[in-house]
């Protein structure tokens, strides 16, 4: 066999390994549950999905991250009588990736009163859910927004305190997507999973680098005192003991001690900022007692 066609079958052979490589790393997010709906908003399209009946609770995912990294939470407030919007951020499923020059969180924010104004009853109250990033939405919503909340949950919060230098270089290692698996699994392990915790497949794909630069930015133009206190509604913070991107000392802790009786910690062990396909169990069991309280079904 001559060179020049030994030549092209190793970069045949490459190009195939590569694209598996690259299909592995960079799979989009797993399908969302609940009814997928759109609302047309000028030139821009919104995407979200709607499950169960009762009070209604919007959730906002992380950054880069799909409505459906809420599935199992989803369904666990489902069958506990409670109505779920769970939005995609600018970027995923059917959401427009805006241009971000300009942007704040007072504008995502302003994309979320739209589509609660179009789901929830005039005067009927949410409570607004937001992980990670999401946080920083759901309380600019709750502030922007007062009348329309009853309670704010928060996960994995964040915001005032500068992420640490190396979690916020795993962070970023895990949206490089064009590396394979086996380098990106420890930067998402340290980044958001805590010890030993399995990461699930849907986990390590479903990151959507757009959608985060835009957050990015907007993180960036909106000061942390226009969000941090999050309205006046009553607050719980569902603080991962092992979070390296928003440590406990960093997050819940500040929030308790600045707003006192408001705030409602919750503390999870062993578990890291992912949190969700950590510890589902308790998660669910903290945030169903809070809304008993705050955000009651028979309301």
């Amino acid at each position: 066999m001559s060179w020049w066609m030994t030549g092209l079958m190793g970069l045949a052979v490459f190009v195939v390994v590569g694209g598996v490589y690259l299909w592995r790393s960079n799979v989009p997010p797993r399908p969302s549950v609940g009814v997928a709906m759109t609302l047309m908003s000028g030139d821009e399209t919104r995407g979200y999905y709607v499950s169960g009946a009762g009070p209604s609770i919007v959730l906002l995912a992380s950054a880069g991250r799909a409505a459906s990294d809420f599935n199992e939470l989803v369904v666990t407030l489902n069958e506990s009588g409670y109505r779920t919007i769970a939005i995609d951020p600018p970027g995923i499923g059917e959401s427009t990736l805006m241009e971000k020059e300009g942007m704040t969180g007072h504008d995502l924010a302003r994309g979320v009163h739209e589509i609660v104004e179009k789901e929830v009853p005039t005067g009927e109250k949410i409570t607004v859910l937001g992980h990670a990033f999401g946080n920083r939405i759901a309380r600019t919503y709750a502030a922007d927004y007062p009348d329309r909340v009853a309670a704010t949950i928060l996960a994995a919060a964040g915001g005032k305190v500068a992420i640490h230098p190396k979690a916020a270089e795993a962070l970023r290692h895990s949206f490089f997507t064009f590396m394979p698996d086996w380098w990106r699994r420890p930067k998402v392990r340290y980044a958001f999973f805590s010890g030993d915790n399995p990461i699930p497949d849907y986990w390590m794909g479903g990151w959507c680098t757009g959608t985060a630069q835009l957050q990015g930015y907007t993180t960036r133009s909106t000061p942390s005192e226009d969000f941090w206190g999050g309205g006046s509604a009553p607050m719980l913070v569902v603080q991962a003991m092992d979070d390296t991107i928003a440590p406990p000392e960093h997050t819940a802790f500040l929030l308790k001690e600045e707003f006192g009786d408001r705030v409602t910690v919750a503390k999870i062990e062993n578990a890291g900022h992912a949190l969700f396909p950590e510890q589902p169990e308790k998660i669910a069991a903290a945030m169903l007692a809070f809304l008993a309280i705050h955000h009651p079904i028979s309301e």
